[in-house]
């Protein structure tokens, strides 16, 4: 890479149901911005994103862009792909075939102060309908399972069906996804839940060190060695070398009591799970591992991390470090926040007040991740700078690589393994700027706002994410096209 790219981009979709369309928006205006820019500064050829990370609705946006960037080989009309992927998703809605509804409601407005604003009024009853009648190409109501445990009636369960999402990604998205960086394509990651492992599970299009594509999670250590040669390994695998399946997305937006569990198969590499054989026994002992395939069960991604930020910056490392081989480039993040995270007015009333703890709860929490990320990189220029400083002044070599062999008290964040000294200071990941595009709420806003897949609701929602993502445009610049963001 030469001096003005040395640096990739990465951008970060949160999950957040139909605020997705919020996303569509800011990616359209962020296209505009910076293929105009990259051509400006000579940057033509450059990707636009070298990462999409998603989660949730995020995973379904970020899997609609990379698949097409993938199929046609341009970034040329992606933004338009993604647009169009929202008006397919969206419907229109009782509440909006009724024309008098505004006067009406507005009517009693001027009697009752307390009551909301008659575009609440239309997004509050637009999702009471689509939670109850589902959403053609989204989600369906597929069963209600009564109380059988406490027998409460009123603790009802609703579940519904993502076949008809499954149909809207596979329209959209040519799958299997998986894309390599030799062929200048982007790195597509999508973030889900083992429920009963708890932990984050991430889904790569790019290629692995020996040169598959699969998934790593769970536990790790000698124990979960797949055979003779190796030392260590990790407890789950999913390998799906062909690329990103249709059901890893959904797995990533499978909202927890909402949906089914999304089942995967997995190699379960210690194959606990069974009872072995006397000669499966002899088998282990060579092998070091007996794999068993199982039935797994995922959850949305959201639960865990809604802003696959950490997410993305290990698996950056980890590619650069054991796929590449090769000094790992820098980061310059974009992250399209859908949870406002800062509201002027005091929630009062009880749908104010869940609609606000939702939003605390999903906003992005990464500053300090961030601001960790950096601190980092200013110890390893710390280091390195120590390091030139003794070698300028005759220390002798052998003296610094024992200082650099020692073992640390910091573990891969991956692994959870001891590092040595060197390795704080090799292939570690400069995260150096942090873009947020932070959707704003209106004071018209509901608490099941997610659910609001109406046309109306959509197409505000792509017009909002463009018009806020350009009224920052000058910073975005300032930051994209300085070689020294920091």
């Amino acid at each position: 890479m030469n001096a003005s790219t040395h640096f990739q981009r990465a951008l970060i979709f949160q999950g957040g149901g139909s605020l997705g369309a919020y996303e569509a928006g800011v990616y359209k205006a962020t296209y505009e911005l910076l293929s105009e820019r990259d051509v400006k500064l000579g940057r033509q050829g450059m990707p636009i994103f070298h990462i999409v990370a998603g989660t949730s609705i995020g995973a379904m946006n970020a899997t609609v862009l990379v698949s097409y960037v993938k199929e046609n080989k341009t970034w040329k009309g992606s933004a338009d792909r993604l647009i169009e992927f929202w008006e397919h998703m969206s419907t229109e809605s009782f509440m909006d075939s009724i024309p008098s509804f505004n006067a009406w409601w507005n009517y009693w407005n001027y009697f009752n102060k307390d009551l909301a604003s008659s575009e609440s009024a239309r997004r509050y009853y637009d999702t009471k309908q689509f939670m109850f009648r589902g959403v053609p190409n989204v989600f369906s109501l597929s069963q209600t399972l009564e109380d059988r445990r406490f027998l409460d009636p009123i603790n009802t369960q609703y579940l519904y069906s993502n076949e008809p999402l499954r149909r809207s990604l596979e329209k959209f998205a040519k799958f299997p996804v998986a894309t390599s960086y030799q062929n200048n394509e982007p790195r597509l990651l999508l973030v889900s839940v083992d429920v009963q492992e708890g932990s984050t599970v991430v889904f790569d299009s790019y290629e692995k060190e020996d040169g598959t594509r699969k998934t790593e999670y769970g536990r790790y250590g000698p124990e979960y060695s797949r055979g003779p040669n190796d030392h260590e390994g990790f407890e789950y695998i999913i390998n799906h070398n062909d690329g990103i399946e249709v059901d890893f997305v959904l797995a990533s937006g499978s909202v927890p009591v909402n949906y089914e569990y999304t089942k995967l198969q997995v190699e379960d590499t210690n194959g606990s799970n069974r009872t072995k054989t006397g000669n499966e026994k002899q088998a282990e002992d060579k092998n070091r591992v007996n794999t068993a395939k199982q039935v797994r069960y995922f959850w949305d991604g959201g639960i865990i991390a809604n802003t696959p930020l950490r997410e993305a910056v290990i698996e950056h490392r980890r590619y650069w470090d054991l796929v590449r081989k090769s000094e790992v480039p820098p980061l310059r993040v974009f992250i399209v926040n859908v949870h406002p995270i800062r509201q002027d007015s005091l929630p009062a009333d009880h749908d104010a007040l869940v609609d606000r703890k939702n939003d605390l709860t999903y906003h992005d929490r990464t500053l300090f991740d961030e601001r960790m990320a950096l601190m980092m990189t200013d110890y390893v220029k710390i280091a390195n700078s120590l390091i030139k400083l003794a070698e300028d002044n005759n220390v002798k070599r052998s003296l610094i690589e024992d200082i650099l062999k020692k073992q640390a008290d910091t573990r891969n964040f991956s692994t959870g393994k001891h590092l040595k000294y060197a390795d704080l200071i090799e292939h570690m990941v400069s995260v150096e700027q942090v873009i947020r595009i932070e959707r704003k709420n209106d004071k018209h806003t509901i608490s099941n706002k997610t659910f609001d897949f109406s046309n109306i609701t959509v197409k505000n929602l792509i017009r909002d994410g463009y018009e806020e993502t350009l009224e920052q445009e000058a910073s975005i610049l300032q930051v994209w096209d300085s070689e020294h963001p920091r």
